[in-house]
């Protein structure tokens, strides 16, 4: 289990520091994978409405999850594109092995039928 803490950041946005959780792809995984699995181990249940914008990490935890992900797809503009859109952001203030999930990070699916969106 990755060890939480709650603070408050300069402006009244609540945050959760986090460790780095160690994630890696398995043989027949996929390269979009390594996120999926990392969101996971940060708390999200693949289920609930994850917003990336709201995780930031560290640029080295940024380099390192690329990293993984170019070494399954060797296409750098693809997993750039693919990492802007679906992976952590990035803060220079952020502590070495650190994860920041800001409030509202994970939104309780709505069902309707058989389709989950956002409330």
């Amino acid at each position: 289990m990755i060890q939480t803490e709650t603070t408050k950041s300069l402006n009244p946005v609540n945050i959760t520091v986090c460790d780095v959780p160690d994630v890696y792809l398995a043989p027949d995984e996929n390269a979009a994978e390594l996120l999926l699995h990392f969101f996971r181990a940060l708390g999200w249940n693949g289920e609930d409405v994850l917003d990336p914008c709201k995780v930031r990490t560290t640029k080295e935890i940024y380099t390192m999850l690329y990293d993984q992900m170019y070494e399954r797809c060797p296409d750098p503009v693809g997993v750039g594109m693919f990492m802007v859109n679906k992976g952590p952001g990035t803060e220079e203030y952020i502590p070495p092995g650190k994860v920041y999930l800001i409030e509202g990070w994970i939104t309780p699916a709505q069902w309707k039928g058989d389709d989950a969106f956002a409330s």
